[in-house]
């Protein structure tokens, strides 16, 4: 046999490292990824458990769905959440891809000065008054009539682990503004500045105006939004959001992101403490409860805690709500509302009322209203300081009642 080439031998050693380099590459790819430190302490799930669990036999026949409820855990940084959310308050590095410029900075400065100006006259001030007034152990709090409002919430209850409101608007997904065109991006710009000179104003929103936030172009802003941008304000970091819906028992129950949005849960956390948020659709009419036996069940539950009630629209002193006020009245340990809750007299007959600020009468649109509780203020005699405007504007005059069961 003749002897190899010197040209030759070069060849077969390259064939032969390319193989050798080619089993190494093949070995590593069959195997399992480095797992660094930092994302084995994150919980992990199969991949089909985001959106289809694995089965379990103990539960044949039962939706499975339901029976899941995802860890709490903490993310070492700002979630996708909170980054949307800080568009939606003007807090993000950089604006919108697709809004104009001016547009943007003028929408910026215009949740700036409504901000600056409820906390100022508001916001501050309540959360000073309720950390000397409000003195409560309970771990959650409940929020009936609430709308999307949950600072007024946190500012009467700003150390709660559960937060819990209801209310008849739907709360919808998120509304990301880098996900929408250049047209409706404008449009929802204008609808969230609207939202936004409403609340600093009047420190509530308008009833009649969530529902055209939801309506008033393609895409709908519901209390999920609304919500999103007071928790960024407040310095929650939004974990996760979930929609939910009450179960028969009258529990509530999680549902996957492709299910009915009307009702979320926010899992939130404010300087390392976790803080779990709920937000209901719900019918608290007489008829909306005979017909959601459901929604009673769980009425009875929520209302064992403390119970706020604030621009109500005076709907629990109506003969339609008189179920959710009578289980509130035989229930709640401590009531917090302005004159538009429950009527003064069958309020003051099971609790220990405090009164604070003035009340000569109902605003006009609601006249007629709470009488009683005038009355109150003109007999009694050791009524306090209110040191912040709540609710519905009455020539200057503004009232609160603490209520502690007796």
């Amino acid at each position: 046999m003749r002897p190899f080439k010197p040209v030759q031998l070069v060849s077969i050693f390259n064939f032969l490292v390319a193989i050798a380099a080619l089993t190494i590459c093949l070995q590593w790819l069959t195997q399992s990824p480095t797992i660094t430190k930092s994302e084995k302490e994150l919980p992990r799930l199969p991949v089909e458990s985001a959106h289809h669990p694995a089965k379990d036999a103990r539960f044949d026949g039962v939706d499975q769905t339901r029976l899941q409820e995802p860890n709490f855990y903490q993310r070492t940084g700002p979630s996708s959440y909170d980054q949307v959310a800080a568009l939606l308050t003007g807090k993000a590095e950089l604006g919108p891809k697709n809004i104009d410029a001016q547009d943007w900075t003028n929408y910026v400065k215009l949740i700036q000065v409504n901000w600056e100006q409820y906390q100022q006259s508001i916001g501050q001030p309540m959360m000073v008054w309720s950390a000397t007034e409000i003195k409560d152990q309970h771990p959650t709090v409940f929020y009936p009539f609430s709308g999307p409002d949950f600072t007024t919430l946190y500012q009467m209850y700003p150390d709660k682990d559960y937060y819990v409101m209801a209310a008849l608007q739907r709360a919808e997904r998120l509304v990301d503004l880098n996900q929408l065109s250049p047209k409706v991006s404008a449009q929802t710009l204008e609808v969230l500045g609207s939202a936004w000179n409403s609340f600093g104003q009047y420190g509530y929103f308008i009833t009649e105006y969530l529902y055209k936030y939801l309506s008033q172009n393609n895409v709908k802003i519901g209390a999920t939004t609304l919500m999103s941008s007071f928790l960024q304000l407040h310095q929650f970091s939004i974990q996760k959001i979930v929609p939910i819906q009450i179960a028969d028992n009258g529990s509530i129950i999680e549902l996957h992101e492709d299910q009915n949005w009307d009702s979320v849960r926010f899992y939130l956390v404010k300087d390392g403490r976790e803080v779990k948020l709920d937000y209901l659709k719900m019918d608290l009419s007489n008829a909306g409860i005979l017909k959601t036996p459901k929604n009673n069940l769980f009425l009875k539950q929520a209302t064992t805690n403390p119970v706020l009630l604030k621009a109500a629209s005076h709907l629990p002193q109506h003969p339609n709500f008189t179920k959710v006020r009578d289980t509130i009245l035989e229930n709640a340990p401590v009531i917090v509302q302005d004159e538009t809750g429950i009527d003064y007299a069958p309020l003051n007959m099971r609790f220990d009322t405090t009164l604070y600020g003035e009340f000569n009468k109902a605003y006009r649109v609601f006249s007629g209203y709470n009488k009683d509780l005038a009355k109150a203020y003109i007999t009694r005699d050791d009524e306090k300081i209110l040191p912040f405007r709540i609710g519905y504007f009455k020539d200057g005059n503004y009232a609160l009642i603490v209520a502690r069961r007796k």
